[in-house]
């Protein structure tokens, strides 16, 4: 579903033109919870369709443009007079003058990837001219336009619609409530949850308002969501507060997020399976020992609810979104045991999240940066690396903020490979950063993981074969599959007459593409293509062109 902006207001102080002429419709909104981040902007629908004209939202002058494989693909930065920065991601193309800049840019570095920092005001841009086309570049899952809004100062990322006045009457809705413990500080413990139910006169309930626990120190959390207009799109809420016995203890809004606290979303909320059949996603709303400084609004003893006595107490939410609509629900909890001890931790060692960490032992390394981790815990871990190739360090659910070090001796029988030796956990691939005695990976999560020999060469995918001779005509464009199943596509060259030219990756389908054009003379060439995965592995493939 998606939801729409029937009608706009603007301020005469920041009258921003939308980005797009065709019909207002957002599928994504600010601060919306994704994998290991905050959505730092606005997704605007273009019906799947590509190579919608972009304009400017405001006049200004290009101080970046960037032109990469993953991420925003190709993307635009404007800066304007106000101190703003307004960001334009996933085009297909850009105008001729961006063009030409990138393709110098481009051909002066010999790579496909560039990031270019034109000087202040020397490409000038006025409010609603059109200098790009709307594409699916990048890591992008569909035609779409990401659009944000920075500080340019700080290039802290803005909520846009704290920019015009948007026509919302709808209230957003709360989907459930739950209580974590946190009788244990190093690990919140999820423990109940219950359903918030509509009823016909748009007020909402609680199923289960009395809630008995045996714990009394607590964490509240709730899953909830915001439409612009009815059967909308289902976005998430601004802000909340929450309030225990009267008393404000806890409450955020989700107006500016730095890329730095990115991954802080994974502290902030969290996916809990009630069955095979349903799973909640929960914001919570305690913090934990260390947090971003500023993204809370205000906080009595970080949010935890101390239960003092046997007696029910009232707790009460506030959820808004960004036309100040607001739905509040309210229960009422009590607890059988009021015990404040914290229960003993069982583990290997026990990591101070405000300090550097470092051990070594059974053949293994592990350095732990201060303020990694969000909560202080107790770490296990078993090395089998020699005999299995089996790395085991947990909590696995442990969220962290930035990389840490794991290093342990490379195995006798894999040293003649150990530059090529990847490390896998999931879905996510660590590569080798030293290879001397040991060998070291950043690592962005705990968990288990599994150490792998990439010896193959990536591999291309075309209808031709080094054989066969390609006949092309002056404006055709020709492609590739080019992938690598275990550490990746790193690098990949084209040459023509043993001259670079541009090939345009896209990571998300492995898909390489040339665009002949009048740089390329007529007659026999030779084509070479080269691609190299991140441990150094090559393929090469040659063959002729013969171009009328």
């Amino acid at each position: 579903m998606l939801f729409f902006i029937t009608a706009l207001s603007f301020s005469q102080e920041n009258e921003y033109r939308w980005p797009l002429d065709s019909p207002r419709v957002i599928t994504g909104n600010y601060g919306e919870l994704r994998p290991n981040h905050f959505h730092a902007g606005l997704d605007f629908s273009t019906n799947n369709l590509m190579n919608l004209p972009v304009y400017a939202t405001e006049s200004g002058y290009v101080s970046r443009v960037k032109i990469s494989s993953v991420g925003y693909g190709k993307s635009v930065y404007i800066t304007h007079p106000n101190g703003k920065v307004s960001v334009y991601c996933h085009l297909n193309s850009l105008n001729p003058a961006l063009t030409e800049l990138v393709k110098k840019e481009q051909y002066a570095k010999k790579y496909y990837e560039v990031e270019i920092f034109p000087k202040p005001k020397t490409i000038q841009i006025k409010k609603g001219e059109l200098f790009a086309l709307s594409g699916n570049t990048g890591n992008s899952t569909g035609p779409h336009l990401h659009f944000e809004i920075r500080d340019e100062k700080t290039e802290m990322p803005l909520n846009p619609l704290q920019f015009f006045e948007v026509n919302d009457t709808i209230l957003p809705i709360i989907q459930n409530i739950a209580f974590y413990s946190l009788a244990d500080t190093t690990d919140p413990k999820f423990l109940i949850s219950s359903p918030v139910k509509k009823l016909k006169n748009d007020s909402l309930f609680v199923t289960r308002d009395s809630i008995i626990l045996k714990n009394s120190i607590l964490g509240f959390a709730f899953s909830a969501f915001d439409q612009l207009v009815p059967k909308g799109n289902s976005n998430n809420v601004f802000s909340a507060n929450l309030f225990f016995d009267g008393r404000l203890i806890y409450s955020h809004s989700l107006d500016s997020i730095s890329f730095d606290d990115a991954r802080y979303v994974n502290e902030f909320s969290e996916s809990v399976e009630l069955s095979k059949k349903e799973t909640i996603k929960l914001q919570k709303c305690f913090l934990p020992t260390l947090y971003p400084p500023g993204f809370y609004d205000n906080c009595f003893n970080k949010g935890r609810i101390l239960l003092f006595d046997t007696n029910y107490h009232n707790i009460k939410l506030v959820v808004f979104d960004e036309s100040a609509n607001e739905r509040a629900i309210q229960l009422y909890v009590k607890t059988r045991n009021f015990n404040y001890y914290s229960k003993a931790i069982n583990s290997d060692v026990f990591v101070d999240c405000t300090r550097d960490f470092m051990i070594s032992k059974n053949k293994l390394q592990i350095y732990i940066p201060a303020k990694t981790l969000y909560h202080s815990t107790g770490l296990i871990f078993e090395n089998t690396v020699e005999s299995t190739g089996k790395l085991i360090i947990l909590p696995s659910e442990a969220n962290l903020r930035s990389t840490s070090i794991v290093g342990f001796e490379v195995p006798q029988k894999l040293l003649k490979n150990k530059t090529k030796l990847i490390l896998k956990s999931g879905s996510s691939t660590f590569y080798p950063i030293n290879n001397k005695d040991s060998v070291f990976y950043s690592v962005r999560n705990f968990g288990w993981f599994q150490l792998e020999t990439d010896t193959v060469a990536p591999k291309v995918k075309t209808k031709l074969t080094s054989a066969q001779i390609l006949k092309v005509k002056k404006w055709e464009t020709f492609m590739f599959v080019i992938n690598d199943e275990l550490s990746g596509v790193y690098k990949y060259n084209l040459y023509i007459n043993d001259k670079w030219v541009i090939g345009e990756y896209d990571a998300k389908s492995d898909q390489l593409t040339y665009h002949f054009d009048t740089d390329t003379p007529p007659g026999d060439l030779p084509f070479k293509l080269e691609v190299e995965d991140r441990v150094g592995n090559k393929t090469v493939f040659e063959y002729f062109l013969k171009r009328k």
